[in-house]
């Protein structure tokens, strides 16, 4: 099992390294040359603000990183947040971390395909904080002051209506309808992070995402992306997009994930 780990600062490598972790440094800083990062071949480094970690999967996929059948399992996580055996656990250390930080593929996998994070649950997000981040939406909606709140509500109050309805028409046909009914349900699966059986299955997923990101950055390409919840747009519509992909086209599983930061 090969298990990226994507970080923004160029510290704990020797740590990501014990934990049999194989560090990747993104964004603006300048890592030491021990690190992998998504530069150099074919890239889209400079689109890191907006796209997140997906100018890594970018990276990897352009420039066949991952050989074929060279690992049987290939996953992501971050500097944050990692795949353990446990969940619910405070870890204060890399120590406590590698006692419980997952280290080979379960002997539940075996008949599924692709893990993805625990999900978290949306039931009811506070009217106050609605009102604030849009009222605007609210007012569209006005049942969402009243009822329990769905992956589209949350998307349309925080991100916008406007991108997530035009990101949805760009989608392949075949999508569109069965996502839409996913963007109704409440079960976030978060951090665009997930654990493929193998490259096949990963390259399947980049040869549909990628597409469908650059036909929504040319859409957008006049907006104002400004701010956290503009600026990452591509990133969230990938965190929500590629969970219902690997549902709807492979057999899925779950696995905890743990936050430990080092401070």
């Amino acid at each position: 099992m090969k298990i990226f780990c994507i970080s923004i600062f160029d510290k704990d490598y020797e740590q990501y390294k014990k934990l049999n972790l194989v560090p990747v440094g993104l964004g603006n800083t300048n890592f030491s040359n021990t690190w992998l990062t998504d530069k150099g071949g074919k890239n889209i480094s400079q689109k890191n603000l907006f796209f997140g970690e997906y100018t890594f999967h970018y990276y990897l996929w352009k420039n066949k990183k991952i050989k074929l059948k060279t690992y049987n399992w290939i996953g992501f996580c971050s500097y944050r947040r990692f795949w353990t055996y446990k969940e619910g656990l405070r870890i204060q250390s890399f120590n406590n971390l590698k006692n419980i930080i997952l280290k080979k593929p379960q002997n539940s996998w075996k008949n599924f395909d692709v893990i993805l994070g625990k999900p978290l649950k949306f039931n009811k997000i506070k009217n106050i904080k609605l009102i604030k981040q849009n009222i605007f939406e609210v007012l569209k909606k006005p049942s969402m002051l009243f009822q329990k709140n769905s992956l589209e509500d949350q998307f349309r109050v925080f991100h916008g209506s406007f991108y997530l309805d035009n990101a949805i028409e760009l989608l392949p046909k075949k999508y569109r309808k069965d996502f839409k009914t996913f963007m109704g349900g409440h079960l976030l699966y978060p951090y665009n992070m997930f654990i493929c059986r193998n490259n096949k299955i990963l390259f399947k997923f980049y040869e549909e995402i990628f597409p469908w990101l650059f036909a929504c950055e040319k859409k957008f390409r006049n907006t104002n992306l400004i701010g956290y919840n503009k600026v990452r747009i591509y990133g969230f519509l990938a965190e929500r997009f590629m969970p219902f992909w690997f549902m709807k086209n492979y057999r899925t599983t779950t696995c905890p994930i743990t936050f430990f930061e080092n401070r």
